[in-house]
Formats: C-alpha cells, structure tokens, sequence
C-alpha cells in the first residue's frame, strides 16, 4: 500500500476518483488513461511523452473505482523497479513503474527520496514533480 508521508491538505496535491481500473492495479503505481477514460498504469512512449496523470493510492481490481493521488509536491512510496539512488531522477517504465532515467528536468516524473533497499524492495520514497 501506498502511503502518503506528506500533505499539507491543499492545492494542488488531490486524491481523486477519476474512473474505473482497466486492469487490476497495485498502490504506487504510475497510472494514466485510456482513450475509453479507463485508469491503466501508464504505458505510452517514454521519457518525452508521458501522459501520467498520479499515483495509484490504494490497490484497485478491474472495474472498480481508482483512486488517484493527482497534483505536484507529493510525497510517496512509488511503487519501483531497478536499483534506485536517493536523489535519481525518475520516469516510469511500460507498467507503470518508477524508474531512474536520463531525462531533462521538464521530462522528469518525480525525484528519489531515498534509495530502493531491502526494506523496500518494491517501492521508493518520491517527490512528485
């Protein structure tokens, strides 16, 4: 599960219902959607074109309402892939993972927190851009 470590309660950092899973999807993913308005993990061409709309905040099985974590200046658990270093710039894989990438700062998703570890092994701590 996904847990947001910060939030001030405003603009422009939001927890929003904005459709149903296309899939059965796990908190912390990077999700997006689908021409049909279904939430997916986000998929399309990477770094330069993502169309990333938040993070996942709690697991959602195909169907069901998705509750997404929208905004900027977030800080959460992403849920990751590959070996990650505090301070990395992150974009996402092809399943909506958070990875480390070479990308121009306007490209960039979120930024590392801390490094992926043993004690998370699946998850990284991330601002949100």
């Amino acid at each position: 599960m996904v847990n947001i470590l910060v939030n001030d309660g405003g603009a422009p950092a939001r927890i929003m219902k904005v459709g149903n899973a296309l899939t059965d999807l796990t908190a912390g993913m990077i999700v997006g959607l689908d021409n049909a308005g279904k939430v997916l993990a986000e998929n399309t061409n990477l770094p330069a074109n993502s169309e990333a709309i938040g993070v996942l905040f709690v697991d959602a099985t195909a169907g069901d309402p998705a509750s997404v974590l929208t905004g900027s200046g977030i800080i959460c658990y992403l849920k990751a892939t590959g070996s990650i270093a505090r301070g990395d710039a992150l974009s996402h894989d092809g399943a909506g993972l958070a990875t480390p990438a070479v990308i121009a700062n306007d490209q960039m998703f979120a930024v590392a927190l801390e490094a992926k570890d043993a004690t998370h092994t699946d998850y990284v701590k991330a601002l949100v851009k």
